[in-house]
């Protein structure tokens, strides 16, 4: 029977995606004519469906949008795109996360001075497309050690290494040591956003005395399915889900040894879904489960009063 839900420290929106949306929000409200986002504004359907419910549309591609303003997402995007959409006559809204055009920032200005670039990351992702982009012949991506065995040694390149702003920390880490044992001479950038660190630190800290460990965030986002992933290694059950709805009560009828359950969600998740999750275990427990949380989330506070 649940007994004690614990909120993890560090969870949900973070400045990047709290900044795409309230940009996104803004335009669509004051901007006359169609509104367009390209790509998902964040990664998280929530978001996604209340904007399409305003009315605001959505494209994959520029070719797709006939005129009007066009947002890009938090996760960035090439700049050949945006050069794309003004030969276009679109007016183009730039809501990339300040922390992924950091590393923008790093590629103009070192692939000029003669260094070829080792992007680790998710080669299918919005944002490594987007950083591929500023620099497509000067960067390899990379998506794990293993790949390193069939790479060039380039003891005549000098080589920085890049990593894509949600990676999981310990793997980075693991990939940087291998990266520096093939290439001794390679400079490391540090971009993993501290968002990020902050939230798998929190798991990292949490999870392993929990019972079960449940992220609240979308598939399609990288650093929901993260936590979850470092969750489900430190605890045992550690599940991603969308919203309250999936959760089961017959996961803790089933199995009354599961008291403590830890709570986090990703960084494009908003409050009122980990809100909604909350009154639900709450509601399962018959109403007695403590919630405990970290200081500044008031509003959870009073969702589990309320419910119970």
């Amino acid at each position: 029977m649940i007994k004690e839900i614990h909120i993890a420290r560090h969870h949900g929106f973070c400045m990047g995606v709290k900044r795409a949306i309230n940009i996104a929000q803004e335009t669509a409200e004051k901007t006359e004519g169609k509104v367009t986002i390209l790509n998902e504004i964040v990664h998280n359907e929530a978001v996604v469906e209340r904007f399409r419910s305003q009315g605001v549309g959505q494209a994959f591609s520029v070719e797709e949008v006939e005129g009007g303003t066009l947002i890009i997402s938090a996760h960035g995007i090439a700049p050949d795109v945006i050069r794309r959409a003004e030969a276009k006559g679109l007016n183009v809204v730039d809501a990339t996360c300040p922390l992924v055009t950091v590393i923008y920032d790093i590629i103009k200005k070192v692939v000029p001075q003669g260094y070829y670039i080792i992007h680790y990351g998710d080669r299918n992702h919005d944002e490594t497309e987007g950083v591929v982009g500023y620099a497509p012949d000067k960067i390899t991506v990379v998506s794990s050690p293993d790949e390193l065995p069939s790479l060039p040694a380039w003891t005549d390149r000098k080589l920085g290494l890049t990593v894509q702003t949600t990676s999981e920390m310990a793997k980075a880490e693991e990939f940087k040591k291998a990266a520096q044992e093939k290439w001794p001479h390679i400079e490391i950038f540090d971009t993993i956003c501290n968002a990020t660190n902050k939230r798998q630190s929190a798991i990292l800290s949490l999870a392993p005395h929990m019972d079960m460990m449940l992220v609240v965030g979308s598939k399609s986002s990288a650093n929901s399915t993260r936590l979850a992933k470092i969750s489900n290694e430190l605890c045992g059950r550690g599940y991603l889900i969308n919203s309250a709805d999936d959760v089961h009560e017959e996961w803790f009828s089933e199995h009354p040894e599961i008291e403590k359950i830890g709570l986090s969600a990703g960084a494009s998740t908003p409050d009122f879904l980990v809100e909604a999750v909350v009154q639900k275990l709450v509601e399962f427990s018959g109403g007695t489960a403590q919630v405990i949380l970290p200081e500044k989330k008031q509003r959870i506070r009073n969702v589990a009063k309320s419910a119970g």
